[in-house]
């Protein structure tokens, strides 16, 4: 056999044992990362607005509930806090995502607390379930999973992907960064996450223009992390994810999401909900939404789950 011969099969034979290596070893980080994330699905119940619970491996419509977990327990004397509050209805059948924000400081019953307050709370007071039970008594909408994300370790993720790009929805400026609406800008994760959170400065939008941020910033994160280029960093995006994501998805349900949903990502309607701000009895500045934009909102969100 030539020497030139022998050598390429030598690469082709170090190539395949590379390859299953790295297989290995992906299928046992994934198991890992299922182990760490995971969280009461043996005890997850279908939503009481559903005539039966949903099949991800049928492809049936699924809506999920995404927070952004703050956990500063020095804030207002709670401990985790939904700081970020989205829901989307995925549709594989239509390749369609409808993504609602509902405003963190909505007031609404808060269900199994007996109160009406600001809907963050719910997740302080009684996790993702209670979070879960409020959003779906407020939005008339099944929520059939959730997701949930330290926001430190969203920043810890756009860091290890390399960073996103995303489009200015205003102009304005936020820790010594100046924005352009409509312009692109590449941000690494502790500005992203000062721009998801900006209100406050002229020209940010205040509470709706922060919540489109944050929409824009979770569907860059996504498709950044779903790119050819993150498989070098599968490693370090698993470790991250393992330590900051809680949801009670199954690795399976995950993984046929990432397969058999992927094109409802690429085709995202985004859905802010209408109404006033006002200070209430107790002191405290709450959202008030418009009861047409709810039903307006809760048509759209149906309609995309193929149900009435």
């Amino acid at each position: 056999m030539p020497g030139w011969l022998k050598v390429l099969l030598t690469c082709f034979l170090l190539f395949i044992i590379a390859g299953l290596a790295f297989a290995v070893f992906t299928f046992y980080k994934l198991n890992q990362l299922g182990t760490s994330i995971n969280e009461g699905s043996e005890e997850r119940q279908p939503s009481n607005l559903r005539r039966e619970d949903v099949n991800i491996d049928k492809k049936d419509p699924i809506s999920i509930a995404l927070f952004g977990v703050d956990s500063d327990e020095s804030r207002e004397g709670l401990g985790e806090r939904s700081d970020s509050i989205m829901i989307l209805s995925v549709n594989p059948n239509n390749d369609k995502t409808v993504m609602i924000s509902i405003p963190r400081d909505t007031r609404t019953e808060i269900v199994g607390n007996d109160s009406v307050e600001k809907i963050n709370h719910a997740y302080a007071y009684g996790g993702p379930q209670m979070a879960k039970d409020s959003i779906e008594n407020l939005m008339k909408v099944p929520i059939d999973h959730y997701v949930s994300i330290n926001m430190d370790g969203l920043k810890d993720l756009i860091d290890i992907v390399g960073g996103v790009t995303v489009v200015s929805n205003s102009t304005f400026e936020v820790k010594g960064n100046s924005y352009v609406e409509g312009l692109p800008y590449d941000m690494y994760g502790e500005e992203a996450l000062a721009f998801t959170r900006s209100r406050y400065q002229d020209g940010s939008g205040g509470d709706f223009g922060r919540q489109e941020r944050q929409q824009l910033v979770v569907e860059a994160l996504g498709d950044k992390l779903l790119s050819a280029g993150s498989i070098t960093r599968i490693n370090s995006i698993l470790d991250t994810l393992g330590n900051n994501v809680r949801t009670d998805l199954k690795m399976a349900d995950i993984q046929d999401i990432g397969t058999k949903y992927n094109g409802a990502r690429r085709n995202v309607e985004r859905i802010q909900l209408e109404g006033t701000g006002e200070t209430m009895e107790d002191g405290l500045w709450y959202f008030l939404p418009d009861e047409e934009s709810l039903k307006e909102a809760e048509r759209k969100y149906k309609e995309n789950l193929e149900i009435e």
